[in-house]
Formats: structure tokens, sequence, C-alpha cells
């Protein structure tokens, strides 16, 4: 048994330099933490960190996808020339999706500069699918360390039962 504890979890967790501090007082006065307890604990604590991480990558694609689409609608505004709102959509290129004010025209009345806006919006949104695909490979990181974390106190807590029968047998 342990009176108190405090365990880094940086080695389970994404994040680093994290403390658990673990007391645990029995129904019978004594106090104490088993340390089959204390690994079920710092394997949940992991799981809830990966699981806080993983709804933060999940806003941050479905901004991006967003964003994406919108820069798609505007390249086929752009390709069929049906701009309607040029100067809406600009300043939305600019503002949200971080396209350089000089890379965009300030009209798109002829087929060059449309094809100047075109070019530009194009590069954002391969620039943006990167950072959709890196996110994705991170959430799916998340997605395997939170799994590996339940399944290691899931099979902790199967041994602790498994051996308590074994004990219990040998009482009998």
């Amino acid at each position: 048994m342990i009176d108190s504890t405090t365990i880094a979890i940086n080695r389970y967790a994404p994040q680093g330099s994290q403390e658990i501090r673990l007391y645990s007082n029995g129904l019978d006065g004594g106090s104490g933490l088993t340390i089959g307890q204390l690994a079920i604990a710092v394997s949940m604590r992991s799981a809830a960190v990966c699981e806080a991480e993983s709804v933060i990558k999940m806003n941050k694609m479905s901004s991006g996808s967003l964003k994406l689409d919108k820069a798609s609608e505007y390249i086929g505004h752009l390709a069929d020339d049906s701009m309607v709102e040029w100067g809406v959509a600009r300043a939305y290129l600019i503002d949200e999706l971080g396209i350089d004010a000089e890379d965009l025209p300030e009209a798109v009345d002829s087929y060059t500069k449309r094809m100047e806006a075109i070019n530009a919006i194009k590069a954002k949104v391969d620039e943006l699918t990167q950072v959709q695909q890196t996110t994705m490979i991170d959430l799916q990181t998340l997605v395997n360390r939170r799994d590996v974390a339940y399944s290691t106190s899931s099979n902790i807590v199967r041994t602790i039962g498994t051996s308590m029968s074994k004990d219990s047998a040998n009482f009998a």
C-alpha cells in the first residue's frame, strides 16, 4: 500500500510535466493506495487528457473544413465568372484565410485578374489542406493513445480480478 504519492505522467499523457496527486482512504479508516489503483488512475488521467486534446483537434478540423469549402466556392464563382460580391469575398479571403492582400486583385473584371485570384486562393487551399492532414494525423495519434490508456486500465482491472479469484480459491 502507498500512503500518498505524486506521479509524473508525461510518459503516458501528451502534455509533459503533469502530476496527479492521489490519496485513498479505505472504508476501514486506514489509508493507502494499491499499485493497481495507481496504475488505473494514471491510465484514466492519460485517457482524459487525450480526450480533451482530441476535442480541440476536431474543432480545428471543422473550422478548417469550413474555410476550405468557402474557398472552393469562391474559386467556382471566379472560374465561371459569376462572382457578384468580390469585395466581400476578398475581405473574407484576407481576414479569415490569411491570403496576402497583395496577392488578390482589387477587382476581378478580366480573365487575367480572375486567374490571379484563383491561383492565390488555390495556393492557400493547398496550405490549409496540408494543415488539415497534419491535424488528422495528430487526432489519430491522440485517439490511439486514448485507446491504449483505456485498454491498459481494463487489463489492470481484469488482472486484479483474476488475482483476487486465485487468492479466494487458495483460501477455500
